[in-house]
């Protein structure tokens, strides 16, 4: 039996700064606990010797301008260049290419004057919503030349909120022309769509045309590790609940066993904040628990991918994967 492609979303990471601190709603937890403004390096050693332990791929976001800080190559207010640079490194020598990395468009929180570099009054979400392939390209293209800067070769992008989702043609035009002149690829892939609780749910070709092909990767589930922000638990049996929402310990039910039994591919979602846990790191143990479980029960059906494996796997295929 041919094994179905399952990967794993990572929303949000940034060097050091929490992106989420500068966007969120409250600077608080729903516990009353301040929102932590950085996350230690070590968390994210940790989490590559979780996803390495368990043979975990997926998509990366590294955002290239976090919060309006600065920028990842020129430096970030609130963090050292040193702990900046250690962090890139580690996620180059440690993650890739198991996880494929994007850019979250520049911010994650206000628009940029290309211009200037300053914020505009609006945040990245609000400042698409009317903009054509003319104004999206070369904003995307900042993007993708940062990382290309720091060392990467991105060849997609993860929408920051639901950015681009009310001119979606616009955006994928603009994803084509954009990683094409930064990266030199004809094919491409984003993620911005979730077809939670959809049966036969998987990627799909949202362009196709003049040499060049744009593949949409959903998310297929939800972000069970998100509740590990609002709390101090760090019990066993919290970390047990979590994974259930996923993969019960038998391996019988669960979101992902359902989307398997619809014909749909597992992709899972979660972001950096969710796994960082308010700097406990929570949620890297959860992570664990369901790396282990996946790897006990579904070895013999699931095989990991990264993004951009899917992306060629699907452009491969066209027929396949017809726009939905």
């Amino acid at each position: 039996m041919k094994k179905v492609p399952i990967s794993l979303i990572i929303d949000d990471p940034a060097p050091v700064v929490s992106v989420y601190h500068d966007h969120a709603d409250s600077p608080f937890t729903r516990d009353g606990r301040p929102l932590a403004e950085t996350f230690p390096n070590e968390l994210l050693e940790r989490f590559c010797d979780i996803t390495a332990r368990w043979g975990i791929r997926g998509k990366f976001s590294v955002i290239p301008m976090p919060g309006n800080r600065g920028d990842i190559v020129r430096g970030l207010r609130g963090a050292s260049q040193e702990k900046v640079d250690e962090w890139i490194r580690t996620v180059q020598t440690r993650l890739l290419p198991a996880f494929t990395v994007g850019p979250e468009m520049l911010t994650h929180h206000k628009a940029v004057d290309l211009a200037t570099g300053g914020a505009l009054p609006m945040s990245e979400k609000e400042w698409a919503l009317d903009k054509d392939r003319t104004a999206l390209t070369p904003y995307i293209a900042r993007a993708l030349e940062i990382l290309t800067e720091a060392g990467f070769h991105p060849c997609g992008v993860t929408s920051p909120w639901d950015f681009g989702i009310s001119v979606e043609d616009e955006y994928v035009a603009a994803i084509s022309q954009a990683v094409c002149d930064v990266s030199g690829e004809d094919t491409a892939w984003y993620f911005l769509r979730g077809l939670r609780d959809t049966p036969n749910a998987k990627p799909w070709i949202a362009l196709r045309e003049g040499g060049r092909t744009v593949v949409s990767i959903p998310a297929t589930l939800r972000d069970c590790f998100w509740q590990t922000i609002d709390t101090t638990r760090q019990d066993e049996a919290f970390f047990s609940e979590i994974a259930d929402t996923l993969i019960t310990a038998d391996g019988k039910s669960g979101t992902l066993i359902r989307v398997l039994e619809t014909g749909g591919w597992p992709i899972l979602i979660t972001h950096w904040q969710s796994l960082m846990s308010n700097g406990l790191g929570t949620g890297l143990r959860a992570l664990d628990e369901v790396g282990r479980r996946i790897t006990e029960h579904l070895s013999d059906r699931v095989e990991w991918m990264s993004f951009e494996e899917i992306m060629r796997t699907v452009a491969a295929a066209p027929e396949s994967f017809p726009a939905r």
